[in-house]
This record gives C-alpha cells, sequence and structure tokens, in this order.
C-alpha cells in the first residue's frame, strides 16, 4: 500500500470505516513522517481525510484543483475531500508536482513543540484533571505535550495484538509513571536499553480494575550520543532496517548507514575495528556470534601440549583428516583448538604436515611455545573474544574504537 517511491501518500481501499480515516492518516504521518491521505471507496467515489506534515500545506497543494474534487475543505495541515475514484491517480500526481515544484523535503520529519516541561516528581492526577480544562481537544486545539527527562527506564516490554505496542516503566527519584507508545513495540530493546532518553508526552488517565492512575502517552523520543544495544544471546533478534556486519559473507554498503549490527565476528578483530574507526554510527547493536569460541577453550596449557606432543610422537604417521576427532576425544581437548596447536607445532618445526599426514621430526630442535607466531595470534584472539562475548556493551564500543 505505502509506496516509498511517493512523496506523499494516497492511500485508499474499499471496506475502510469512514469514521477512523482521520485518525489513522494521523497514525500514518507520525509512522512514516509524510503527508497521508486515507480514503475508503464506495460506489466508485473516494471519500477520506488528509493530515499533513508542516512542509506541505495541504490545503495550498489542493486548492486550485478544486474541479478534481465533488466536495474539498480543510486547511494547512488537515482536509476533507471526495473525488470519484478514477481521479485518484490524478490526485497522487498533483501533490508530487507540488512538492517537486516548491522543492520540499516531503519526507522530513514535522518540528515537534512543546508546551512545557514537567517534573516527573511533582506529577499527579491534579496535573491531569487542570489541564482538561483546556478541552475538547482536536486539530484547531492540539492537547499539550510536555517534555521529561532525567528519569531512568526501569522496564520495556511489548504488549497488544501481535506485541505491537510498548509499554515503559520509568522513575525518578520516589515517583513512578508507565509510559505507552502504539506501534513502538518492536523497539522494547532499544527503550530498555538506551542512555539519555527524552520523551514528549500526553497526560492521560487509566482505569483499571477499579484502580485510577496517571499514564503518559509518548508522542516521540529523542536520545543523546552513541546508543549501544545488547542482543548477545540466542533469543534476542536482529533489528529491522539496520545493516548487518556478517562477515561469513558480503559486507553490506555502510558509507551512509548511522546504525549497525555486528553479527558475528571477523577472525582477525582489526577488520571490525578498522570498519569502526571509519565509521561515525550513532547505534550500535551487538550481536557478536563467535563461530569458533577459543575464549572457551583458551590458547592450550602447557600440559596440553606436552601430552599432544607424547601422543604423536608414538605414531610415525598420523592422518589428521580421518583422525582428528579420536584424538580430540582422547586428548580431550577441543577440536578447534587442537587444529591451533598442530598449526603451531608446524610453524615450530616439531611436525610436518603433506597431504593431510602428520609426520613428527625427531630431529626437532627444543623451541618455546611462545616463539610461535600463530600462537601469539591464538592468545590475542582469546582476549580480544573475551571482551566482545563477557565485556559490557560500552568495553567493546572502547575497545573497538581504540587505535
Amino acid at each position: 500500500m505505502v509506496d516509498p517511491s511517493k512523496s506523499v501518500q494516497v492511500l485508499s481501499k474499499e471496506g475502510w470505516n469512514p469514521g477512523v480515516l482521520g485518525i489513522v492518516a494521523g497514525r500514518l504521518l507520525e509512522e512514516l513522517g509524510q503527508t497521508v491521505i486515507v480514503l475508503n471507496i464506495e460506489d466508485g467515489r473516494a471519500k477520506g481525510s488528509a493530515r499533513s506534515i508542516e512542509a506541505v500545506d495541504i490545503f495550498e497543494a489542493l486548492d486550485p484543483h478544486r474541479a478534481l474534487f465533488i466536495a474539498f475543505g480543510g486547511h494547512a495541515g488537515a482536509a476533507g475531500m471526495t473525488l470519484e475514484a478514477e481521479q485518484l491517480d490524478a490526485l497522487s500526481e498533483i501533490l508530487e508536482t507540488y512538492v517537486k515544484d516548491k522543492g520540499i523535503d516531503a519526507k522530513g520529519k514535522s518540528k515537534l513543540y512543546l508546551d512545557e516541561e514537567l517534573d516527573l516528581e511533582s506529577l499527579s492526577l491534579d496535573t491531569v484533571k487542570s489541564f482538561e480544562k483546556l478541552a475538547p481537544f482536536g486539530m484547531d486545539n492540539q492537547k499539550p505535550v510536555f517534555y521529561i527527562r532525567d528519569f531512568q527506564v526501569e522496564n520495556a516490554r511489548s504488549m497488544g495484538a501481535g506485541d505491537s505496542h510498548l509499554k515503559l516503566k520509568i522513575s525518578k527519584g520516589t515517583a513512578n509513571f508507565e509510559v505507552v507508545a502504539f506501534g513502538q513495540g518492536a523497539k522494547a530493546t532499544e527503550f530498555a536499553q538506551t542512555k539519555q532518553l527524552e520523551l514528549a508526552v500526553t497526560l492521560s488517565v487509566n482505569q483499571w480494575n477499579g484502580q485510577t492512575t496517571l499514564q503518559l502517552m509518548m508522542v516521540d523520543a529523542r536520545v543523546d550520543g552513541v546508543q549501544l544495544f545488547n542482543i548477545r544471546g540466542k533469543s534476542a533478534a536482529l533489528p529491522d532496517g539496520v545493516p548487518v556486519l556478517d562477515f561469513s559473507g558480503e559486507l553490506p554498503d555502510i558509507s551512509s548507514s548511522q546504525a549497525v549490527v555486528i553479527k558475528n565476528l571477523p577472525e582477525d578483530i582489526r577488520i571490525l575495528k578498522d570498519i569502526f574507526q571509519q565509521h561515525d554510527f550513532l547505534a550500535v547493536y551487538f550481536k557478536n556470534d563467535i563461530d569458533k569460541p577459543y575464549y572457551l577453550t583458551g590458547s592450550g596449557t602447557r600440559e596440553q601440549f606436552a601430552k599432544l606432543y607424547k601422543t604423536i610422537y608414538q605414531f610415525p604417521e598420523f592422518d589428521i583428516r580421518y583422525k582428528l576427532k579420536d584424538l580430540s576425544t582422547y586428548l580431550k581437548i577441543e577440536q578447534i583448538l587442537l587444529v591451533k596447536m598442530i598449526q603451531i607445532f608446524e610453524e615450530l618445526g616439531f611436525v610436518t604436515i603433506e597431504n593431510g599426514v602428520m609426520r613428527v621430526n625427531k630431529e626437532a630442535e627444543k623451541r618455546d611455545i611462545a616463539e610461535s607466531q600463530n600462537y601469539q595470534n591464538l592468545k590475542q584472539t582469546v582476549k580480544d573474544q573475551e571482551m566482545m562475548a563477557l565485556g559490557t556493551v560500552q568495553e567493546i564500543y572502547d575497545f573497538l574504537m581504540e587505535k
């Protein structure tokens, strides 16, 4: 239904409830940040409502084209109209031309005007009652919008049908309130973890189970600084619409992206550090899957290396293509670590490997394991993986930005 290529969304369908089209248009405007017209089609005619962003004067755009309509009226921010359904394409074309000719950024977010900053610790039901004296609220008498900050998010969870809505529990001092945000259920993780959150809200009264409480309704949200989100763990889902760094395949173009997901880690962490130091991300999601978790196996103890050498010394030839699993089981060393240990032995000249067959060099000079570059690289990998798997998101971010 929504056409991303359009500057103004003209949405129409048979069977829509005419009584809620204005509300739907307003909600879509908030969600899309675009001017929206929603129309119900009945008996070949389209009737509905428009809600417009500040940059687009919907009345000015359509008033010169009254011949297109059976009925039309409104003002800069909203309009109502009836026209033949066959004229909907012409309506869309008129609006696209208006936006283009005016040079308007029709996808830019509208300004939000705040009436007052509220102190949560002094907020009460009496506050709501005092503002209700300004009712009724509507297009020409907007409900007051308040600014709140310097609070803690105690909890964030999705709710409602399909978990489509969001409920926050926030606190400041001894004051505690619930904040409801319609259509924001998918962002529960972000709201639970974000830092320096500021909200624009309206005030409402919630009556449930015989109790009356003050409830805040989110109008908009703002954050300051880089936001870091921990989505490590099997059950955590990746966010929609954010480029994903998956080092098992081709990486996406992130040159213009302000947010990124680290799905997994490259074997050389310097690759990831280079990416971070070349981009100014405003939001980072740390999934941090690790294909070969060396931080769990360690880099090999002196006893493990000695036991491996003693075992393979007994065999003139050892086919690691087929016997690696058995050797791993016998030595009680994880296969991923065992492979690294064998590579270290090969580098130091203790063994040779040809066509998958490992042979012990019984004439090899005695050398310390620490002389191996493979061993030093493995120790660094263990250290890097420990940070990425166990560190806080702030520690990880600082580590990646460290030159």
